[in-house]
């Protein structure tokens, strides 16, 4: 699998300006319910793109997002509970709602998992900056999809407070998600 994350510090908020990541987008649940960028107004969101049929580098992300949030749980509650954890697939044609809540049942319970159109997932993704390309079907038609590896902390007004790659180690996360977090709730006192 080749999977790639270009994500270059200009992206951060400690620069000047802001960046342009991130919009208004609607995708549906589970449930099949419609769920915008406004579903999550006063919750902050770590946002990953993959797909269920990949076979090691997103199973590996979840499982390290699943790691910060126990670790925010254990440390610092009252922030954990600020937080949703939400992956959203690249992979619509084969990511239906019924795959993708199998694929939910190995990961950690407050994931919140979306797909969508083919439309509503290209705009979202471009709307990140997420690349995503299809590899080359094999005999059988299976085949893997090349996407960008970053994880997005969006603050509890949509806003990108920071974004973090699939070299940081869950403890370092843990440590920014603090950091930005508490920087907010002292701003807004």
């Amino acid at each position: 699998t080749v999977c790639f994350c270009f994500f270059s510090s200009f992206l951060l908020p400690d620069t000047a300006g802001k960046p342009a990541i991130g919009g208004p987008w609607s995708l549906i649940d589970l449930n099949g319910n419609l769920v915008t960028n406004v579903s999550f107004q006063g919750k902050w969101l770590l946002l990953y793109f993959g797909f269920a049929r990949c076979p090691d580098i997103c199973p590996s992300e979840m499982l390290k997002i699943a790691r910060v949030i126990d670790q925010l749980k254990e440390s610092n509650p009252q922030l954990a509970a600020k937080i949703v954890p939400v992956f959203v697939s690249v992979d619509p044609a084969r990511d239906s709602l019924s795959a993708l809540k199998e694929y939910s049942k190995d990961f950690h319970p407050d994931f919140v998992f979306l797909t969508g159109s083919p439309t509503q997932v290209q705009e979202m993704a471009k709307k990140y900056r997420v690349y995503v390309s299809k590899a080359e079907e094999t005999e059988d038609g299976d085949y893997l999809v090349d996407h960008s590896i970053v994880v997005y902390f969006h603050d509890d007004e949509g806003e990108l407070a920071d974004c973090f790659t699939q070299s940081m180690r869950p403890k370092d996360i843990v440590e920014k998600i603090v950091d930005r977090m508490s920087a907010a709730i002292t701003v807004s006192k």
